[in-house]
Order: C-alpha cells, then structure tokens, then sequence
C-alpha cells in the first residue's frame, strides 16, 4: 500500500505512516486509492461534526467550518488548480497560452470569482441539503468528499496529459480500466453501508455516483479539446467541482 501512503502526504497535509521514499510510479498506481484518501478526510468531518454539534447550533456556522476543515486537511491544493484552470480556459487564448496561464502562480480575476462562488454555493448547499432532508452535514460531509475524488481516477483513466511532463503525468500513465473499477467498486460499497449505517436512501447515492461519474467523463473530454490532455490543475479543479455538484444532486436527490 505503498501508493496510497504516497497518495496521503501528496494530496492531504494528514499524518500517515510510510511513503518516506519517494516513488513516482507508485504514486501513480495508487490513483485508484484516491476515494479512500476521501473516506479518511470524511471521517474526519463527521468526528468533528458530532463533536461540535453540542456547542455550535447555528447550521451556517458549522457549515463554514466544516468547510473551512476540508481546506485545511487537502492545504487547498486542489482550490489552487480550480483557480487556475478557470484563469486559463476563460482566457480564450491559444491551447499553449492556456496552460502557460495556468502554470502562472498568480491568480486572476476568473481564479477569484470561480473561488468565491465556489465557497457560497458549497456552504449553502451542504447547509440547505442537511436542513431539508435532516441529516447531519458531518454525514453529508462523510460522503462528499469520496464522490467527488472518483472523477480524478476517471480522468486520468480517459483522458492524455497536456503537457510533456509535470506531477499529474505519473496519475495519468499508471490508471487504467483495472483501477477505475478498484476506485468504482470501493465507492459503491461505501455508499452502501454509509446509507444502511445512517438510513439513506442507497439507490439515490448510487444514481449520484453515475451521474457524477458520466459529468466527469465529459469534463475531461472538454479540458482535452481545449488544451490537448488534462493536467493537474483541471484534476484539482475537477474534484472540487465535483464536491459542489455532489451537494447539488444530494440536494435534489435524496
């Protein structure tokens, strides 16, 4: 399990044991691992969530922190690939230019925007959805973040890398079928004892997952025409897009 413990220290500022040699090829293969990297981040909310519950009654506040804990547990590295993949696709320039955009550490307008709004309709959400249906946002926040790291496997599966090299070309060449069913299968199991644990409706999770899934797909269709392949940042972009769409549709949903 060498690529998930690489997986960890990547994408999660979470202790975890092993992964201290560096192994490019393993942290790729480990891709197929990415949605348990979310059940342990999803844990952590709910633990968090059921602690606070007592002392915190305002819904919009613990909302907010809840949200503010996701950002702290990933070191918002995968806000920063949302930021610039909007500053680049919405540049409206060459495919070149775009991913020298993205590459610029500095953040745009576009970067801006799609960040406010991204943190106003996921606190709203993830509030409106726990207050309508009367479940828990730290079991809303259970499971967020495991659907919404499934379309970076997807990708990476489907999808060329932009560039000649970069950290996401270690992702893209080592998943394939074989992983994304790994990735699939994990997450369908956990939708189903998370539903049968908290009494929710399992066959709702499991249309959110397809849906999620098939979006996924064709997101990463569309970064390909744009600019010729994904590349780390739409990987980023793509999960954080997916924890708000997965909100939306449990909103609808369940």
């Amino acid at each position: 399990m060498k690529g998930l413990a690489l997986l960890f220290k990547f994408m999660t500022r979470l202790p975890f044991p092993g992964g201290n040699n560096f192994d490019s090829k393993e942290l790729g293969k480990g891709m197929k691992w990415f949605p348990v990297v979310g059940m342990v981040i999803g844990v952590i909310n709910l633990i968090v969530a059921t602690v606070l519950e007592g002392f915190i009654p305002s819904p919009l506040l613990m909302s907010i922190i809840l949200v503010t804990l996701d950002v702290i547990m990933t070191g918002g590295l995968h806000l920063d690939g949302l930021a610039d993949t909007f500053d680049g696709i919405f540049s409206y320039r060459s495919k070149q230019k775009m991913l020298e955009i993205m590459k610029d550490s500095r953040v745009g307008t576009n970067g801006v925007l799609v960040l406010i709004l991204y943190f106003i309709f996921k606190i709203a959400f993830l509030m409106e959805t726990s207050e309508l249906f009367g479940v828990s946002q730290g079991v809303i926040m259970l499971i967020v973040p495991v659907l919404s790291r499934i379309n970076s496997v997807v990708n990476c599966t489907f999808e060329p890398y932009a560039r000649a090299s970069g950290m996401g070309k270690t992702f893209v060449d080592n998943t394939d079928g074989m992983g994304l069913g790994i990735s699939y299968l994990t997450v369908t199991v956990f939708l189903y004892l998370v539903s049968s644990y908290f009494n929710l409706p399992f066959i709702s999770l499991f249309i959110i997952l397809n849906i999620m899934t098939a979006i996924g797909f064709f997101f990463g269709k569309l970064i390909t025409k744009k600019i010729g392949g994904i590349t780390g940042d739409t990987l980023g972009a793509l999960l954080e897009l997916s924890s708000v769409l997965s909100l939306v549709l449990m909103y609808v949903m369940l």
